[in-house]
C-alpha cells in the first residue's frame, strides 16, 4: 500500500470511529505469526542484517531464546499452536490431512476428515465466546475440519502485506465495539525479498558444504528476516495510527525453521527452535528468558493475558503465571509430510537433545519437495561422488541411527551423535525413558500408521510421488477401484473451477472426474494447452465436457493484452476468431472419440471488471452453437439455466457465482454428464 492511500484509508477509518459505541478496555491481543524463519534477528544475537522493529519489541517486552514449535512444519505447528496441545495428541500430525480439497483438487468424498475430540475448542473459539472480536489475516492451514467462521468473525486469506488495507482492518475491529484477538500471517521465509546481502559474508554450518548454491539460500533467509522486519514495523505503525497500541499485547513467533535441509520438516535446532517475542501492556519489559517454552504455551499464555480461562484440554501452560514452573522438556514431532513418509520424535532439556528416528529403513533425504531445487540437486550429486566430509554425509547418506543424543551446549550444531558415548549413557538413558513416557501418557497417535483414508487422500494429492511402502496396499485397492469407473474430463473457465468439486463429489462412485488445475481461460490459450489437457490421465476419455467463451469477450489492451475496462477496446477473441479457435478446438476433442458435451458461458452482469457487454453471452453462445452443431456435439445451456436463478446464485457485480450458487449449477452439471457416461 502507498503511503498517500495508506494515509487516506485511514483518515476514513479513524473519522468514522468517532461515531462509534465505547470500547470494552480488556486488552487486545495481536499475533504476528511468521513462517520459514529461524531466530536470526539483532536481539538474538545475529548481525548480519539489522532487525529494529523486532529488537525494539524485545526491548519493551520478553523474548525467549529457547522456544521450541512442536514440529518442523507448517500445518502440524499451526494445529497444535491453535488448540494448545500437541498435534500427535489429537491425530492432527500429517501435514495437510483433513482437507477435502487440496489447491483446488477435491479428494474423496469420504476424505480424511480428522475431527477434534469432544468439548476440544481453538484458541480464537475461547476469544470469541468471552466477547472478543476475532480475526485472522492470511492462511489457517489446519489439520482438522472446522468451518472458520465458527473461529474467526473475519478471515482473509491474503498475505501479502502490500494487497492489505491495514486501515480497514482495524476500522472493522472498531466497529465491533469489542477488543480483539488477531492473527497476521507474514510470509517471511517465503518472502520475495530484494537481495541486499552480501552472500560472501555469511557463515555456513558444518553439516553444509561451502558452495555457492548453499550460501545463496542463507543470504536469501538473512534478506528475508530484514524484509520481515520491516512489514512487522508497518503492522505496528497501523496499529498505533487506529489508536489501539498501548491497550494490545503483541506476540512475535514463527512457525518453524527456514526452508533448507535439516532446518524445515527436521526436528534439530535449525527446524524447530524460533524466535518468540511478547510485548504489551501486563508484560515486563526487557526480560531475556533462557527456560523451555513450547508453541503449545502461546495460546494459554494469551488466553490468560486477556483475562480467559483456557480448557482442560490444552496441555499448553502460561508462561507468565504467577505458579509457573519451568518445563523441565519440550517434545516435537515429525510426521508425514506432503508425500514423504516419516516418524521422528525429538526430546529437548536444557542441555541436551534426544532425537528417536523410528523408519531407519529409509535416509534423512527420502524424495521430497524440494528435489526440484537446484540447491538439492547439486548436494545429492556431492554425496554420490564423494564431495561431501563425514560430517555433512551424515544427513545425506544412505542410512540413519535409530537414536541420536546431543550435547546443545557444547554442539550447538548438532553434529556430534553421543549415543555410543560412555560419557553421557545416563542422560541418554534418562532421555529414552522421559520420550517414553511421554509418548504412553498423550497417547502419541503418531506411533500408528496413517489411515487408510488419509493415504488415499496423499496419493490423489501426489500421485507417482508417493513411493513410501505403506502407499502400496491403498494404492492397489484404489487402482482396482479405479478400473471400473468412466473417465471423465472438464475444460472450462473459472466457472468450472468453482462447480467442478460438487461434480466429482457427485459421480464419484460411477466416473473419475479430472479438470486441469489451471484456468482454462479462453480459446486462445485453450488451442495452445488442448492437447497437454488430453493427455492428463488415461489412454481413453470417455466424456469431455468443456466450455469456452467467458474470458474470449472480455475487453484487453490491444497492445499488452491484459484485462481492460474500456469499452473501446477489442476483446480478447473476437466473434469470428472466436468461432476459428473454437471448431478448432472441437474438431481437437473430436477426434479423441469421447462423448463430447459443450457447456454454454454463463450471463455476464452490469458493470462487471474487467468489461464485458452484457449481450455478449448470447451472441457467443449463439456462434458456439452453431459450431457445436457441424460437429453434431450435444450442448448443455448452462446460460439458460443459471439466468432463470440468477438473483440466488450469482455474486452481484461479479461473473462468478456464490459458493451454494457453484454447488447449483454443479448438481445440474452432473446430472447431464451421468446421463451420457457408459454403461458399464
Amino acid at each position: 500500500m502507498t503511503p498517500l492511500r495508506f494515509a487516506a484509508s485511514l483518515l476514513i477509518a479513524l473519522t468514522a470511529v468517532a461515531f462509534l459505541p465505547a470500547q470494552d478496555k480488556r486488552p487486545n491481543v495481536l499475533w504476528i505469526y511468521v513462517e520459514d524463519m529461524n531466530p536470526w534477528f539483532g536481539c538474538d544475537g545475529h548481525d548480519v542484517v539489522e532487525t529494529p522493529v523486532v529488537d525494539r519489541l524485545a526491548k519493551n517486552g520478553v523474548r525467549f531464546s529457547r522456544c521450541y514449535m512442536p514440529a518442523g512444519v507448517c500445518s502440524a505447528t499451526r494445529s497444535a499452536v491453535i488448540t494448545g496441545a500437541m498435534q500427535t495428541t489429537h491425530g492432527v500430525h500429517n501435514h495437510r490431512s483433513a482437507r477435502a480439497n487440496f489447491r483446488g483438487q477435491p479428494m474423496d468424498p469420504d476424505y480424511d476428515a480428522i475431527r477434534l475430540p469432544d468439548g476440544v475448542r481453538t484458541v480464537p473459539e475461547l476469544f470469541r465466546a468471552a466477547g472478543y472480536y476475532t480475526f485472522n489475516q492470511g492462511k489457517t492451514d489446519y489439520n482438522f475440519v472446522h468451518d472458520v467462521r465458527d473461529l474467526y468473525d473475519r478471515q482473509n486469506g491474503q498475505m501479502n502485506l502490500g494487497r492489505i488495507d491495514l486501515a480497514k482492518v482495524w476500522l472493522r475491529v472498531k466497529e465491533s465495539g469489542k477488543p480483539f484477538f488477531g492473527q497476521f500471517q507474514l510470509r517471511g521465509g517465503k518472502n520475495n525479498a530484494p537481495k541486499r546481502v552480501d552472500r560472501s559474508s555469511v557463515s555456513v554450518p558444518p553439516y553444509y558444504p561451502d558452495v555457492p548454491l548453499v550460501r545463496e539460500e542463507i543470504a536469501y533467509h538473512y534478506d528475508c528476516v530484514r524484509k520481515t522486519d520491516r512489514e512487522v514495523g508497518t503492522i505496528l505503525a497501523s496499529l498505533d495510527a487506529a489508536g489501539m497500541r498501548e491497550n494490545t499485547i503483541v506476540f512475535f513467533f514463527t512457525d518453524h525453521g527456514f526452508r533448507m535441509h535439516r532446518h524445515k520438516q527436521f526436528l534439530y535446532e535449525g527446524g524447530i527452535r524460533v524466535p518468540c517475542v511478547v510485548s504489551g501492556p501486563g508484560v515486563s519489559e526487557g526480560v531475556a528468558r533462557a527456560d523451555l517454552v513450547s508453541g503449545i504455551d502461546l495460546g494459554p499464555t494469551a488466553l490468560a493475558l486477556a483475562g480467559i480461562a483456557f480448557d482442560a484440554s490444552m496441555e499448553g501452560r502460561n508462561v507468565f503465571a504467577d505458579d509457573y514452573e519451568p518445563r523441565r522438556f519440550v517434545v516435537a514431532a515429525r510426521d508425514r509430510c506432503d508425500y514423504t513418509i516419516e516418524r521422528i520424535r525429538a526430546l529437548v532439556t536444557k542441555r541436551y537433545k534426544y532425537l528417536r528416528n523410528y523408519l531407519t529403513d529409509r535416509p534423512y533425504m527420502q524424495p521430497h519437495y524440494r528435489d526440484p531445487w537446484p540447491v538439492t540437486q547439486e548436494m545429492r550429486r556431492m554425496a554420490a561422488a564423494g564431495e561431501l566430509n563425514a560430517t555433512q554425509l551424515a544427513f545425506y547418506g544412505a542410512d540413519r541411527p535409530a537414536e541420536e543424543l546431543y550435547d546443545l551446549d557444547a554442539d550447538p550444531h548438532e553434529v556430534r551423535n553421543l549415543v555410543a558415548d560412555p560419557a553421557h549413557a545416563d542422560a541418554l538413558r534418562e532421555h529414552r525413558e522421559v520420550l517414553a513416557g511421554w509418548i504412553r501418557e498423550t497417547g502419541d497417535q503418531g506411533q500408528r500408521t496413517e489411515s487408510a483414508a488419509g493415504l488415499r487422500a496423499a496419493l490423489r494429492r501426489w500421485g507417482d510421488k508417493c513411493v513410501n511402502p505403506e502407499y502400496e496396499p491403498v494404492r492397489t485397492a484404489m487402482l482396482r477401484e479405479d478400473a471400473s469407473k468412466s473417465q471423465v474430463l472438464i475444460l472450462g473457465d473459472s466457472i468450472s473451477m468453482g462447480y467442478g468439486p460438487t461434480v466429482r463429489k457427485a459421480l464419484w462412485s460411477d466416473a473419475i472426474v479430472t479438470r486441469p488445475r489451471e484456468n482454462c481461460q479462453g480459446t486462445t490459450h485453450g488451442i495452445a494447452r488442448v492437447d497437454a489437457w488430453l493427455a492428463m490421465a488415461p489412454a481413453k476419455w470417455d466424456v469431455i465436457w468443456f466450455n469456452f467463451g467467458l474470458h474470449d469477450l472480455k475487453r484487453v489492451h490491444p497492445k499488452t493484452r491484459r484485462n481492460s475496462n474500456d469499452p473501446d477496446h477489442p476483446r480478447q477473441a473476437e466473434p469470428e476468431t472466436y468461432r476459428k479457435q473454437l471448431r478448432e478446438i472441437a474438431q481437437r476433442l473430436t477426434a479423441t472419440g469421447a462423448r463430447l458435451v459443450f457447456c454454454t458461458t454463463t450471463p455476464v452482469p452490469e458493470g462487471v471488471r474487467p468489461r464485458r457487454d452484457v449481450t455478449d453471452p448470447d451472441r457467443y453462445n449463439a456462434i458456439a452453437k452453431e459450431v457445436m452443431r457441424e460437429f453434431d456435439i450435444e450442448v448443455f445451456d448452462l446460460c439458460e439455466f443459471a439466468t432463470a436463478r440468477l438473483a440466488e446464485i450469482q455474486r452481484p457485480r461479479d461473473v462468478h457465482f456464490s459458493r451454494e450458487g457453484s454447488a447449483v449449477l454443479g448438481r445440474a452439471v452432473a446430472k447431464r454428464i451421468r446421463a451420457v457416461l457408459p454403461k458399464r
